[in-house]
């Protein structure tokens, strides 16, 4: 099926370099509503998974400052500090003073925040893998290696 037909617009897509960001876009959201539903019996959304998977998989100590978390998010320091303040609220991290910084925090995983991150990695990397085997893995990678370079393009234009 066509990203025309799917959004019912009765005279198509005459231009298909705007059908093919129409059906980037249209995939980004859908599993964007797919992680909603995935994450909401754990009660984190998306965005808090993100948070939690960051301080499980790309920290050696299951912490890192607000500043690394909002640069590797691509979001600016004010969402990650909101991120960070629900989250501490439902008790999964927890805010600590950066030694080297007395202006900035730190912020470190609690056990509950690692169980929550495991369960919901365990969740997540099923439901991708039942989502992406439609495609082989060399097909993974082609993606993957197209996608870079539109982000590419988009940059330096």
């Amino acid at each position: 099926m066509y990203i025309a037909d799917e959004m019912g617009l009765p005279n198509g897509i005459s231009n298909e370099d705007h059908e093919a960001l129409l059906n980037i876009l249209a995939t980004a959201e859908l599993i964007k509503k797919e992680s909603g539903r995935l994450f909401e019996p754990l009660g984190i959304t998306a965005a808090q998974f993100n948070v939690l998977i960051l301080l499980l998989a790309q920290s050696e100590d299951g912490e890192m400052n607000q500043c690394e978390l909002s640069r590797m998010l691509m979001v600016n320091r004010a969402n990650v500090t909101g991120l960070v303040d629900r989250l501490e609220a439902q008790e999964l991290v927890r805010r600590i003073a950066d030694n080297g910084d007395r202006r900035a925090n730190r912020v470190r995983l609690t056990d509950a925040g690692r169980a929550v991150a495991v369960e919901a990695q365990d969740l997540y990397l099923s439901r991708i893998h039942t989502i992406m085997n439609v495609l082989s893995r060399d097909q993974w990678r082609e993606l993957s290696i197209n996608l870079s370079r539109i982000r590419a393009q988009v940059a330096s234009t």
